[in-house]
């Protein structure tokens, strides 16, 4: 009898919530009436179609469902209850950006906090605001005018490790050698000190940061694993809290010492300057800003608040630009032929002598090059997809966003529309010239958002990368393993990825 009573009520209570989602999912539906979708279904909405994702070629699979529902680069998905508007639409993506609705990041990006906790990449709208403010002075020109010294310096660090391998002849795995100097770069222009990735010893902390990505990644991909209360039961969980051991250790140890060495040298500035002698004062990196910086309280950031900003900038600068380079090096072996006009130009603004450095104002000069990255990043942005949750209901234009509801916009399909930008997959620096046939406009161009809540970080990771970039190919040829590069299967781990590895070969250039 009691059986059939809880039974009866669990019946009364599930055909009570189905009732309530059919009746919300038919008020939104009115409400978004506007937004073009395929037929969905009661309850489930699209799952029945966005199923064709799973299996072999999703990227390809996923282009397919778009040019199939997508109208005039929109559309709207239900998964189960939940809707997710999808907006690439040029005419909208400056209002998106910068509407004070859609500011919020989604729950999505919450698998990142034990990580990175309220840092900008995941912080609230209120949050954010203080602390982009606080955070920006270290993204300046000066301050990336000054870090020019560390890129220079782990560069050449980075060139005797490529030689092995054009001496050898062995096939070089390009993003394991290149994110190796991308960390050292964000590590020693972040906190001061450099993890010695390049040195070839075995890192405990860059062995945490890799591995965390790939946590990070199951959970994204898995719908059970999003919750943390079901999360928190696996053995998934009690290994990330390991690698957070180390990863939170680690930097918390470096801004401890950097604080203590901080107020040292600003007592010993104080008292040179008391006693009218003029002090230099040193780079700042990334971390001094911080030990400098204020909460809205005039408080100083606690050591928290320190460590999950630049564990986050660390995310930031070593994957995604590791990312970058890695595509772009694999755009240089499938066209060999840019290859080397990249190469001639960059010889015929820093000469052949390969002992002397790179200025910033030969970076800058560098147009081909940065055509060449430019175009890489549109075919492949290390961030092929983007979120943002409506805080308050919005309007964009004609279209309605109600509040608690989520939006996508992806870099990747924009860059590989036909609609902005003709013959699409083909790889075309010279679309990026001054006077090319073809206007490219901003906002279809979105490798690292727009607007207000765009990456701070990008002028530092375009001059990083073109440095590392001119340094490699003014020393070295690269190829392709065989005849002509393979073309290379995509996936996505938390940034954009190729499912083999990516091989090259090496020549030293006589």
């Amino acid at each position: 009898m009691v059986l059939w009573l809880g039974l009866c009520l669990l019946l009364v209570a599930l055909s009570l919530y189905l009732l309530y989602a059919f009746e919300r999912q038919t008020r939104i539906d009115r409400l978004t009436h506007n937004w073009p979708a395929p037929p969905s279904l009661p309850i489930i909405g699209h799952l029945h179609i966005l199923a064709k994702l799973v299996g072999p070629h999703p990227f390809r699979r996923a282009t397919e469902l778009v040019n199939t529902h997508l109208k005039d680069h929109r559309g709207k998905l239900w998964l189960g209850t939940k809707l997710y508007l999808v907006d690439c639409n040029p005419k909208d993506i400056q209002a998106l950006s910068s509407a004070q609705q859609m500011l919020q990041k989604t729950t999505d990006y919450k698998v990142f906090e034990n990580w990175l906790c309220e840092g900008l990449f995941t912080a609230n709208v209120d949050k954010w605001t203080h602390r982009r403010k606080t955070v920006a002075p270290a993204f300046n020109s000066t301050m990336i005018k000054q870090f020019m010294e560390v890129f220079e310096r782990q560069a050449r660090i980075l060139l005797p490790r490529v030689a092995k391998y054009a001496e050898s002849g062995e096939s070089l795995d390009f993003l394991h050698m290149i994110s190796c100097y991308t960390l050292d770069v964000i590590c020693e222009t972040a906190l001061g000190v450099s993890v010695d990735a390049q040195s070839g010893k075995r890192s405990s902390y860059l062995e945490a940061v890799r591995e965390i990505l790939h946590v990070i990644d199951y959970r994204l991909k898995n719908l059970f694993y999003r919750n943390s209360f079901i999360y928190r039961r696996t053995a998934l969980f009690k290994r990330e809290q390991e690698l957070l051991k180390t990863l939170h250790g680690f930097t918390e140890c470096i801004i401890q010492e950097r604080q203590t060495q901080f107020n040292l040298d600003e007592i010993n500035r104080n008292t040179m300057s008391s006693k009218n002698v003029e002090v230099d004062r040193p780079v700042l990196s990334f971390l001094d800003t911080l030990l400098q910086a204020k909460t809205p309280e005039g408080l100083p950031l606690s050591v928290k608040e320190i460590r999950e900003e630049v564990d986050t900038i660390i995310f930031g600068g070593f994957d995604l630009t590791a990312t970058a380079l890695k595509f772009l090096m694999y755009n240089m072996t499938m066209h060999t032929d840019y290859q080397q006009q990249c190469r001639e130009e960059i010889w015929q603004i820093c000469g052949k002598d390969t002992s002397e450095p790179i200025t910033i104002e030969q970076v800058r000069q560098m147009e081909f090059l940065e055509w060449c990255l430019k175009e890489s990043l549109r075919m492949y942005p290390p961030a092929p997809m983007l979120t943002r949750k409506a805080t308050a209901n919005c309007q964009i234009n004609d279209f309605f966003i109600p509040k608690g509801h989520d939006v996508l916009i992806s870099p990747m399909y924009m860059g590989r529309c036909k609609d902005f930008f003709p013959d699409p997959l083909v790889f075309k620096p010279e679309r990026w010239a001054r006077g090319a046939e073809h206007k490219i406009e901003a906002t279809t161009f979105i490798p690292f958002m727009t607007g207000a809540r765009s990456c701070m970080g990008q002028r530092y990771a375009m001059v990083m990368i073109k440095l590392v970039m001119a340094h490699l190919l003014r020393s070295y040829l690269f190829e392709p393993l065989g005849e002509r590069q393979v073309k290379m299967k995509l996936t996505f781990v938390v940034t954009l990825h190729t499912v083999e590895p990516y091989y090259c070969r090496v020549r030293a250039i006589e």
